[in-house]
């Protein structure tokens, strides 16, 4: 899971990339708009803003 610089953290364990996620759930209409939205700094998980897809 990313932390609050939204960089992987080492030590959790391995899940589902972020955009992935938001695209099997309905959120997006394909992953490429999931990631750009992602990387724009427009999601947030637990109130922090994550910049990467990666978890």
């Amino acid at each position: 899971m990313a932390g609050p610089s939204g960089k992987a953290n080492p030590s959790a364990p391995p899940g589902l990339r972020l955009d992935k996620w938001l695209w099997q759930a309905r959120f997006f209409k394909t992953r490429a708009i999931a990631a750009d939205l992602i990387e724009a700094g427009a999601v947030r998980v637990n109130g922090t803003r994550v910049s990467r897809p990666l978890q």
